[in-house]
């Protein structure tokens, strides 16, 4: 599944648009201006400490210091003080515009800069063309690119179906991998790895909480309904919703007692999934223009750039959602994929293990727009406590 609110999908819709359907052009609103030292940092000779020895250190990421740990355990290492003091203003303005509740607004993500080029920047979907006189006062210490877009348009059904999506190649019970097809009732998604909760250690199942339809919006009205793994055509109960997170997209499955979720991610190599990125570590990804990767039951393997992170989202639902990572293209993502995860090598051990970037919920599908996106893990684990 990858649309939130609504079950049937079809991605091959709005290939085209009318004249002023989609995005219709996009505004400068600041080019950045002197904000006292941290501006004069990033604004005024920010290229003379990329290459200086003046560094900071950023916790890019928390792992389990072996498979079968369930704690974590943060990594951390140093990057240029001009590109974190512009990330950590860009940080505050996107706080700004997300208290600030702004209807047109549908979404706003924070662009990293580069090492070579520190200045990050904010990009704003909105509906209304004088968004840029509500936003003015809130984004005078920051680049904001500003897209405008119509309405967000209904999505219709989907041709996909179960049958074509991958199952497990093996049902061992006691190892049951993510990146496999699951199915609750008609509607079918992809197995995240194990989800643990950090406070008690316990392992459960995972999946985009839309993947059980309309009641998947709520968070206790499909508690008990069973999820099911697909092995040779064939049904296999594995867990029941413990809970559901909307706000999130994430539903946490109970295991039934023969089944244990495995860490690993079918079909990815390697396989071994051993924690998550941070926001900071998204960040100093996108700065080194390194991609994430997803394996989706449907469409396999793909990867993509992060185009945005610590996003706040009302593309689909009644409730926006924040903690959002935007990566990849509207390809990189089909229904049947929901519930996959984003990943990286872990930079530490990249033959041995991965790191999580998020959970992949949706792509566009309106005219002009052209990425995926989901729930990042820092939002996960910082909101909920719940880890990979």
């Amino acid at each position: 599944m990858t649309d939130e609110e609504r079950p049937d999908t079809d991605d091959s819709e709005n290939q085209g648009s009318e004249p002023d359907s989609g995005v219709r052009r996009r505004q400068l609103l600041r080019t950045g201006v002197n904000v006292g030292v941290a501006g004069a940092l990033v604004f005024g000779f920010g290229a003379n400490y990329v290459s200086s020895n003046d560094l900071d250190s950023i916790t890019y990421a928390m792992a389990r210091p072996e498979p079968g740990a369930t704690t974590l355990e943060p990594r951390t290492k140093e990057v240029p003080v001009a590109w974190h003091e512009s990330l950590r203003i860009a940080l505050r303005v996107q706080e700004e515009i997300r208290s600030s509740s702004l209807s047109p607004v549908k979404g706003s993500f924070i662009v990293p800069g580069s090492y070579d080029d520190p200045q990050a920047s904010v990009s704003v979907d909105a509906t209304e063309e004088n968004i840029s006189d509500s936003l003015g006062n809130l984004t005078e210490e920051v680049p904001v690119e500003v897209s405008l877009v119509d309405e967000i348009p209904p999505k219709s059904g989907t041709d996909h179906d179960s049958e074509d999506a991958y199952q497990v190649s093996e049902l061992d019970p006691a190892h049951v991998p993510g990146g496999v097809v699951c199915q609750a009732g008609e509607n079918f998604g992809t197995l995240t790895p194990a989800l643990f909760d950090a406070e008690t250690g316990s392992r459960f199942f995972a999946t985009s909480n839309h993947v059980f339809g309309a009641s998947g919006t709520k968070s206790t009205e499909h508690q008990g309904e069973s999820l099911f793994l697909l092995h040779d055509g064939e049904q296999h109960q594995i867990g029941t919703v413990e809970r559901g997170y909307p706000e999130a997209d994430i539903g946490q499955i109970a295991p039934a007692e023969e089944y244990r979720p495995s860490t690993e991610i079918e079909r990815a190599s390697p396989s071994q999934v051993i924690g998550h990125y941070t926001k900071m570590g998204l960040a100093d990804l996108s700065a080194r223009g390194e991609s994430l990767r997803k394996v989706g039951a449907l469409s396999d393997d793909s990867a993509g750039r992060i185009k945005g992170i610590d996003g706040v989202t009302c593309y689909t639902g009644a409730v926006c959602k924040s903690g959002q990572l935007k990566w990849g293209d509207e390809g990189d993502l089909v229904d049947g994929d929901s519930g996959s995860v984003n990943f990286h090598q872990d930079p530490e051990n990249p033959d041995d293990y991965l790191l999580v970037g998020g959970i992949n919920n949706a792509r566009t599908w309106w005219p002009g727009s052209n990425f995926a996106w989901g729930t990042a893990a820092h939002h996960l684990y910082s909101e909920y406590g719940l880890h990979f």
